[in-house]
């Protein structure tokens, strides 16, 4: 069955209870609002464990002596996870591909956060106070060129589905008016967690320094949400170098590595 929000909520709420000892983070599992109804997507939720399979790939959760039939059940090509279930997974056929992409998970404190500074003529604020919701979706889309598949309709989807909080929705506004940059915030209110997923730039506002302004604004408002910690992760591989560089400039160090197995033969 595809993904729906009551699936969304059970797997965010289960999140927020085996916190820190979780496989996928709040802010990752919330961002998958944006898959809501998509076709080609499937879902099973067990009372120890759940499973999201993504054509061949599959995110999951859960008690370790339960996830054996989540996989049994998946069956998936790929899944990029922690090597702490390295041995779980090869009963399945899946074994660590050192030479495939990983992420990189990242965290720092809220206590200190550097002032963000934007060029003349634009301004930091947020999707509360900012209605022009079709320049915030083609930003993203403009950030993650080609392929990237986040609509209007996509969009308010997001926007109508727990977690999501317009207050944390943080952007950059363009002289022109236009969502120049983002950075979608998520809280974990029981764990005092926050998260940043996703984080871009629109391809006509880059190298300006507006990535790192919205997210040191989007950790202000975390931090004055409540949260005293913050998450963010980034892709490690030479395509992807901008990312893991902005993160670790602004305070962010390594939690965690999330690596690639694949199934063999």
């Amino acid at each position: 069955m595809a993904l729906s929000a009551e699936h969304l909520r059970t797997m965010l709420v289960r999140c927020q209870d085996r916190w820190p000892d979780v496989r996928c983070t709040f802010g990752q599992i919330g961002f998958w609002s944006a898959r809501i109804g998509r076709d080609g997507e499937d879902v099973r939720i067990d009372e120890a464990a759940w499973g999201y399979r993504i054509g061949g790939e599959l995110e999951y959760d859960g008690d370790r002596d339960a996830i054996d039939a989540i996989l049994e059940w998946a069956r998936p090509a790929r899944v990029l996870t922690t090597l702490d279930d390295a041995d779980v997974l090869a009963r399945h056929g899946l074994r660590h591909d050192p030479a495939a992409p990983w992420m990189k998970e990242n965290a720092r404190s809220l206590d200190e956060i550097d002032e963000p500074r934007v060029p003349r003529g634009y301004r930091l604020t947020t999707m509360a106070d900012y209605v022009e919701t079709a320049s915030r979706s083609a930003a993203h889309r403009s950030a993650f060129a080609p392929g990237s598949r986040f609509t209007d309709d996509v969009y308010a989807v997001v926007r109508a589905t727990w977690p999501y909080r317009s207050d944390l929705d943080c952007v950059c506004v363009a002289p022109d008016g236009s969502v120049a940059s983002y950075a979608l915030a998520w809280l974990d209110e029981s764990n005092a967690i926050g998260e940043l997923e996703p984080v871009g730039t629109h391809a006509e506002h880059r190298r300006c320094g507006l990535a790192r302004a919205t997210t040191l604004f989007a950790l202000r408002r975390l931090r004055d949400e409540g949260a005293k910690m913050a998450l963010v992760a980034c892709r490690v591989d030479d395509a992807y170098p901008a990312a893991c560089a902005l993160y670790a400039s602004i305070g962010f160090r390594e939690r965690r590595r999330l690596v690639t197995f694949t199934a063999r033969g």
